[in-house]
């Protein structure tokens, strides 16, 4: 968590409705709530995006620093606000709208979140400018980004494609993982993390890394799959290269999965397999990677 937030959800031609994030129960002091200034200071920046053609919504995020401040108020009450925008837009949205997008956020970030549709599912795409300069000219990241989230939306059982830090993928049944994985590592900057995930746009039950530092190999994404397939109860799955975490809803269920495991090739020395059951904070069923291979 970067620091203390809250949410101002701005509906064009609606009213604003407002929620708060960050710092909480526990905390040395309470978030302070950003005053009229605040909003007014970013303003323009929300009517400039909600001025883009095809853009429906304008939610801003208003934190302060670090969340270590906490514990001074006193801080907290000098200390500058920056804005994060989430900015929903309509299917069939634009390189060119995107850009608009772009040029409208400023020394802000931003989301374009794109609804399905056009034969596309959703996508997801953050922007920001460099060194918090208003962009005057597209940036090639932005096409780059822009082309990879909607080819990648355009593929098979994808939910949502997304690039943020990393690129993510989102396909609704197990199947269509190495697929996406293999799809992933061929067009998805291989030293940047990639990520394959099972579930809806906005839920999810499993996640499997194919490139960067965590990336694991296509026969671990073969193995997770299949698993996935035999027992759908199986959530909060993690796959990457030390590490394998997910939990079951049996002892027994939480064998088998550590067992195929064991007979998949290690991703890296020592890599390990924890199935929690029957919660996350159950008793726990481990091995290693690859141990019944060697």
């Amino acid at each position: 968590m970067r620091g203390i937030r809250w949410v101002v959800a701005a509906v064009v031609g609606a009213a604003v409705t407002a929620g708060l994030t960050g710092c909480g129960a526990g905390s040395w002091c309470s978030p302070l709530k950003p005053g009229p200034s605040v909003t007014a200071e970013y303003a323009p920046t929300a009517a400039r995006l909600e001025a883009v053609t095809g853009v429906t919504k304008v939610t801003a995020k208003y934190w302060q620093p670090d969340d270590s401040h906490c514990v001074s108020r006193k801080y907290l009450k000098t200390a500058a606000w920056s804005a994060d925008f989430t900015v929903r837009v309509r299917a069939g949205f634009t390189l060119e709208q995107v850009n608009g997008v772009r040029a409208a956020l400023g020394s802000s970030r931003g989301t374009v979140s794109a609804a399905a549709g056009d034969g596309l599912s959703a996508w997801r795409l953050t922007l920001a400018n460099p060194s918090g300069a208003t962009a005057t000219v597209p940036l090639l990241v932005d096409e780059q980004g822009y082309r990879l989230v909607t080819e990648a939306a355009a593929l098979p059982d994808v939910s949502v494609a997304e690039q943020d830090s990393s690129t993510t993928i989102r396909v609704r049944t197990p199947t269509s993982m190495p697929a996406a994985a293999a799809w992933l590592r061929e067009h998805a900057d291989a030293e940047d993390g990639a990520w394959v995930y099972v579930g809806t746009r906005d839920h999810w039950s499993a996640s499997t890394a194919v490139t960067g530092l965590f990336g694991v190999s296509d026969t671990t994404v073969a193995t997770t799959a299949d698993i996935l397939s035999e027992h759908p109860d199986l959530r909060d799955v993690s796959v990457g290269k030390t590490l394998v975490v997910a939990v079951a809803p049996t002892k027994g269920q939480a064998r088998q999965v550590v067992a195929a495991y064991e007979r998949t090739p290690a991703d890296s020395p020592g890599q390990e397999v924890a199935i929690f059951w029957p919660d996350g904070n159950g008793t726990k069923e481990s091995g290693t990677v690859g141990s019944v291979t060697r």
